[in-house]
């Protein structure tokens, strides 16, 4: 109970209202955390507690923000990288068609030149 500033239990009254605090998501407790710190202050108690536990949380949500950045970063460099591999790929089987299609095409216009000059060669054996 030193959170709350009660050293006894006799002061049931601050207890049962603290108690019946909606404390089920993390802005709400921050809030009524700052609100005791508030009150603390107000009262010349020594709001030092209260005031680790809220630096605490503003540095956890800060760190959760930075590693949610860091995360959505490293997706997009992961996603640029995927797509960049993707267009080299393509460009190298583009490439080695080309290629492929430029030799087949010089292999076909060299085949009647070598066709005519082996002809007249194969008909003079045949005479």
């Amino acid at each position: 109970m030193t959170l709350l500033g009660l050293e006894k239990l006799t002061d049931t009254t601050q207890v049962k209202l603290w108690d019946e605090k909606d404390l089920s998501t993390s802005s709400l407790r921050r809030e009524q955390l700052e609100i005791l710190l508030c009150q603390k202050v107000q009262k010349g108690e020594d709001p030092a507690l209260c005031e680790q536990v809220l630096n605490y949380l503003y540095f956890s949500i800060y760190q959760q923000n930075l590693h949610r950045i860091a995360v959505q970063k490293e997706k997009e460099k992961s996603v640029f990288a995927s797509v960049q591999q993707v267009f080299i790929t393509s460009f190298a089987i583009l490439g080695m068609f080309a290629f492929f299609a430029a030799a087949s095409n010089k292999l076909v216009m060299r085949l009647p030149t070598v066709e005519r000059s082996s002809l007249p060669a194969i008909q003079r054996q045949a005479n």
